[in-house]
């Protein structure tokens, strides 16, 4: 059985694999674990941030109208608050960044504007109200909205849950996706000569596969698999059964040769629901589902997996993630034509230039399957839609940047 020469649309294929998300499943956690997880509900401030008004600097606090005459030639003196109570006209107070201001100042004279000796303050520089104070609720109100629910927390988003007391947060768990290599030819990177003496072929696939997985989700690499059914159909059996893995990634043995047997051991194993689509790099990607587990049949060469994932697997990655943020883009003029067929959906790996504050995208010249150097050499990458015959020089694209 080989299927691949009935090509579907990118936009069929992703439609089928969405259809086959499940609800995501939530935990709860620590907030000082929670690094890019994905937020399973909103998060309301429960306080004013910061919780009273504050020095924004070191200095000296004081009533802003009392300075207003200072200068290098005529300073003003002020008098050191001697007791309790509120500042009044002609005191000051000693204060450093993030006290309370005092009752009855409204500023803080820098320390660099003013000397003090004894108990008088010399100014030289005046200070309106409110100048240098970080005020009570500057940050963050009360009740107010800070992090929505499907957003992947990020290292400022850590510390804003510690500044709001946050120490529980309600996330979506992780998935466990299985990965793995196949082929003969190949060999772990620290295998690099054969008994002869000859190079070997390095996995790539798996390991490449693992980092792109591990920032959402939990990635279990299972390693090469040999071209044999037996071993193919086992190691597929226990990645899903044994391993309990939620999701299965093969790469490698999806095309149409005598060695390309993974759609028929998914096939055989549960239901290939399609193998082949109109993408490139990347048209022998096919996906399955065994025992109500999606497979993504990915292509050997590690440029087309990693535009079959980009494109496939990372949505569905997503989905099940509850994550509802998109990945980061930038909008630049394409430095030259970039040529495309119609009939299918082009993954163009792409430099950027910047010049005179504007973005400009080149195209990477040699951009084979097997080219793994035109990842290394890009920015990101675009993709020109099936009907689209290719992107004329000048014209606005839409550039992913690499996250990796």
């Amino acid at each position: 059985m080989k299927l691949f020469r009935t090509l579907i649309s990118l936009e069929d294929a992703l439609k089928t694999i969405l259809s086959y998300v499940k609800s995501p499943e939530i935990e709860e956690i620590g907030f000082d674990d929670a690094l890019n997880r994905v937020l399973a509900e909103d998060i309301y401030s429960p306080v004013d941030s910061p919780p009273f008004d504050r020095a924004a600097m070191d200095g000296y606090a004081l009533r802003g109208e009392d300075s207003f005459s200072a200068s290098l030639n005529n300073p003003v003196f002020l008098k050191k608050k001697s007791s309790g109570g509120e500042i009044g006209e002609g005191e000051y107070l000693p204060i450093q960044t993030g006290m309370p201001l005092p009752k009855g100042s409204n500023a803080v004279v820098m320390l660099e504007y003013a000397k003090e000796s004894g108990d008088t303050l010399e100014i030289f520089k005046p200070v309106t109200p409110g100048k240098n104070v970080s005020f009570r609720g500057e940050d963050v109100k009360k009740g107010e909205e800070v992090l929505k629910e499907g957003r992947m927390l990020k290292v400022h988003d850590i510390g804003m849950l510690a500044s709001l007391f946050r120490t529980k947060v309600r996330v979506y768990k992780k998935a466990k996706f299985g990965i793995i290599s196949t082929g003969d030819e190949l060999s772990e990177p620290k295998e690099s000569f054969d008994s002869k003496g000859e190079r070997k072929i390095a996995d790539v696939n798996s390991y490449v596969l693992e980092a792109l997985v591990e920032k959402i989700a939990i990635p279990y690499r299972v390693g090469i698999v040999r071209d044999d059914y037996e071993e193919i159909k086992n190691a597929i059996t226990s990645s899903l059964m044994l391993k309990n893995c939620d999701a299965l990634l093969i790469s490698g043995g999806s095309s149409v040769g005598k060695r390309d047997i993974i759609a028929d051991v998914v096939e055989d194993l549960g239901k290939l629901i399609f193998h082949g689509v109109a993408i490139r790099p990347g048209e022998p990607t096919g996906f399955g589902v065994i025992n109500n587990k999606p497979v993504f049949v990915l292509p050997g060469y590690p440029v087309a997996t990693i535009s079959a994932f980009e494109m496939l697997v990372r949505p569905f990655l997503y989905a099940m993630h509850g994550m509802k943020e998109e990945r980061r883009k930038i909008f630049a003029g394409a430095g030259k034509k970039i040529p495309s067929a119609v009939g299918r959906t082009d993954f163009v790996r792409v430099r950027l230039i910047c010049t005179k504050n504007e973005y400009y995208v080149e195209p990477i010249r040699v951009s084979g399957s097997g080219i793994l150097s035109s990842m290394t050499k890009s920015d990101g990458f675009v993709i020109i839609e099936e009907n689209k015959e290719g992107i004329e020089e000048g014209e606005k694209v839409e550039v992913n940047v690499w996250e990796w």
